[in-house]
């Protein structure tokens, strides 16, 4: 179904809601800023130590190696590093971590993290080819119910937030590039409130098939 919302064409198919005349967007030290804040760091101790726990759950054990795409203002990083060997990080943004290697290809890893990320990203053919064991992905649950529902939706960013998924079309999509579900839930809302009462953010962890 092709649609249009706030003058931006959409395609809404099996794997989810997907903004197709994307203008660019500017990812900076300013835009990572806004998660420093009192809002956003209210509640991030719990938030970085509920995603790590997952990342231990999916991955079956303490990863030896993890990489962090999107990392921002490299919160979960911080939490990670007194507890995973060796940290890798990729940001368009261009922020460095002292602590962590800053890359800008896929290392070889045992776990790859994409948090508040992998929506962000136009292609996402690229998760074909990430050589790791394990993939942890959280986003905004989209519930789609109707185009005036997504005029509403409050994680709609049009040129930021390139794609949309429920569970279904996440797991449908990962399962496309080669990655079978092993989690999923919505733990992160402890934190994380949404203004519906329904799911606001999915965690998903992925093996390779």
């Amino acid at each position: 179904m092709n649609f249009t919302s706030h003058g931006y064409n959409y395609l809404k198919d099996e794997y989810g809601v997907h903004q197709l005349n994307a203008d660019s967007f500017t990812y900076d030290e300013n835009y990572c800023a806004t998660y420093n804040t009192e809002s956003y760091r209210r509640g991030n101790e719990i938030l970085q130590a509920l995603r790590l726990g997952f990342v231990i759950g999916c991955h079956g054990s303490i990863p030896s190696s993890l990489a962090d795409i999107g990392f921002g203002n490299g919160a979960f990083l911080m939490r990670c590093k007194d507890v995973i060997p060796k940290l890798y990080g990729k940001d368009v943004s261009g922020i460095q971590l002292d602590f962590v290697e800053n890359v800008w290809h896929y290392p070889k890893c045992d776990v790859v993290t994409f948090w508040d990320c992998l929506e962000h990203i136009q292609d996402l053919s690229f998760l074909y080819d990430i050589p790791c064991e394990t993939i942890c992905i959280s986003l905004p649950w989209c519930h789609f119910d109707s185009i005036e529902w997504f005029d509403k939706f409050h994680h709609h960013k049009p040129n930021e937030h390139l794609h949309y998924f429920n569970k279904e079309q996440l797991i449908a999509t990962m399962n496309k590039y080669g990655w079978k579900c092993i989690s999923y839930g919505n733990q992160e809302d402890i934190v994380r409130i949404g203004k519906e009462q329904r799911e606001n953010i999915l965690t998903c962890g992925f093996k390779r098939k």
